[in-house]
């Protein structure tokens, strides 16, 4: 036990007599420029289809400036809700499907249509084993559930006749031939073999 305390009172002497500069510096909350606090979130459901494996993820990704000077502590305010308009129409939402189609070399209008047609043709919603994914795209290609039928817009009446013609006569990829890609077999069992 005495030497223990030797040792540390030698180690204490040798410190205090050292011309070394033993100052501790100062300790701030800042960081190096351009530091980034990231959080990512995710969420994946999966499909339940007979003899397909599809995966519905939806993630979410938020970023934190750290602050790299004192003046980054000044409050920010920032409004829940600035822009009132942020609500997306069905009918723009459409259309930006139709742009995303056409990127891809196909008749994007066309193709719309027929998904719309197809799916009043063949309704996924009919029995108890309907799952998330079938609820949302029944939704969201469903245009009766939002356009009324008495819109005098060109392209909301067409909508609304592709889904009628797909409950009252069918034969959805003849009317639609222009589509060679069958969007809709991704979600429903009329093309499973």
């Amino acid at each position: 036990m005495a030497k223990a305390q030797l040792l540390i009172f030698l180690n204490l002497l040798l410190i205090s007599t050292s011309k070394t500069n033993h100052s501790v510096t100062k300790r701030s909350l800042l960081f190096p420029r351009a530091t980034v606090l990231q959080f990512t979130y995710g969420i994946s459901a999966p499909a339940i289809l007979p003899s397909r494996s599809i995966n519905l993820s939806l993630c979410f990704q938020v970023n934190y400036d750290l602050p790299y000077n004192i003046s980054n502590f000044r409050p920010k305010i920032i409004q829940a809700k600035a822009n009132d308009h942020f609500d997306l129409s069905r009918e723009t939402f459409y259309k930006y499907i139709i742009k995303f189609l056409d990127n891809f070399n196909m008749e994007g209008e066309e193709c719309l249509y027929r998904m719309i047609c197809e799916l009043a043709e063949f309704p996924m919603h009919l029995d108890q084993s309907e799952n998330l994914l079938e609820k949302i795209v029944h939704f969201v290609f469903t245009p009766s559930l939002e356009l009324s039928s008495n819109s005098t817009e060109k392209f909301s009446s067409k909508l609304l006749e592709a889904e009628n013609l797909g409950k009252t006569d069918g034969n959805c990829h003849k009317i639609y031939s222009k589509c060679f890609v069958p969007l809709l077999s991704l979600f429903t069992a009329k093309y499973i073999i």
